[in-house]
Formats: structure tokens, sequence, C-alpha cells
């Protein structure tokens, strides 16, 4: 497992990426979706991908055909320790009520300035008071706007949230304060602003949101 900060976008441009974009944008699973996920399996298996079984929360990869990249610790232990030091292609190729079938392979080498040290980063979350938390990752925290104790632009700033404008909000805990803020639309579809911008982005479930937005904040 690895946290959601860790997650790059996957930009690798080879024979794997046509089929990925087919899964993805498919609207229904259908025989060709299926003749296109044995394809894709196919030459995973060439290219020495390995198989494993993990939950969405802890791979963030949902659907079929959904992939990341990741770089692998040196001091990385579980299903990728083959790959310590690489950078690995993850792709979603089962799904599952709870798990999911995935399979991961070597991309490249991880860049020297990309490369983790065993250390015990320190991130510190404000007071949330009465609100939910609805994801506690290790450098993120994604609470519920249920209730009405204030949540601060920073630690020092008198401004706050207003929460009446938003369901959700996103903090980061390398900064200690929130970094957006979510809406929810119809059904499950949400506007995401990053804090300071006027101008929201459309997602259609959370996780999707949360990926994108911390994206963002990395920039």
């Amino acid at each position: 497992m690895f946290d959601l900060s860790d997650v790059i976008a996957d930009t690798v441009e080879d024979e794997i990426q046509p089929l990925l974009q087919k899964l993805q944008s498919r609207k229904g699973w259908n025989a060709q979706a299926k003749k296109d996920l044995d394809n894709l399996v196919a030459i995973l298996r060439q290219k020495k991908y390995i198989t494993f079984v993990g939950h969405p929360d802890k791979y963030h990869l949902y659907p079929i055909g959904d992939s990341c990249l990741y770089d692998v610790s040196t001091f990385k232990r579980g299903a990728l320790v083959p790959f310590r030091g690489k950078r690995v292609r993850i792709v979603c190729v089962g799904s599952g009520r709870f798990d999911r079938m995935l399979m991961a392979g070597v991309v490249g080498t991880t860049p020297a300035d990309k490369i983790k040290v065993k250390e015990t980063p320190v991130y510190v979350f404000p007071d949330i008071g009465d609100h939910e938390i609805a994801y506690l990752g290790r450098r993120y925290m994604l609470i519920k706007t249920k209730g009405d104790s204030p949540i601060h632009l920073n630690q020092v700033s008198f401004e706050k949230i207003n929460l009446k404008e938003c369901d959700l909000i996103l903090i980061d805990g390398k900064i200690g304060c929130p970094i957006a803020t979510l809406k929810y639309e119809a059904k499950d579809r949400l506007l995401g602003t990053m804090v300071g911008s006027k101008y929201p982005d459309h997602f259609s479930s959370i996780p999707e949101a949360m990926k994108e937005l911390i994206k963002k904040n990395s920039r």
C-alpha cells in the first residue's frame, strides 16, 4: 500500500497505454471490453508484470483499466518488494466486492531526487472539532462538514472556510491547513475548488476528486 500523495499519473507512452485508455473510456462491460482486457493482461505478462491482490483504498485504483505510476522505496515491504528502487506501473485488471486484482511492472528507475529514505515524516492536522473524518491517510485528511467548528485557512489566519458552501474539506498535513473544498452536485458528482481559486472542477467521485486536487497541490 502507499499514500495517495505518492501516486504519479501514468503518462508512459507504450503499447500498453492505448489498451488502458480503451478500457477507461468504455461505456459498459461487453465482448470488446473483455477482449481488450485479455489483450492487456497478455501484454503485461509478456513484460513480466507480477499479479497481486490489493484494496482500492490502499492502492488508489478502482475500475478495471485504471493505472498509476509509483516509486517503490528501497525499504518497501509487501507485494512490491521485488521493485525496490524502481518506478513501476500498477494496473487494475480485475474488480471484486472489496479487493482488486492488480498487476505491476517496471517502467524505469526512480529518479535520484525521488528516492525515499527511511524516515518518519511529521504531519500535523488542525483540530476539526465536531466535523467527521471521511478519509485519513499519512499526509491527507478529508473531512465532512457535519458540525459548526471553524476551519481556518491556515494556522495563523483568522479567515475561515465558509462551511455553508462546501460539504467536504481536503487538508494537507504537511502544511497543516485546507487545500481544497468540495460540494456535491446531482447524485455523487462533486465540484472541487482549490483554496484561493474561483474556478471549480467537476468530479464523478470522491477518490477522483482527491487524486486530482492532490495532484494540483503538488505542482
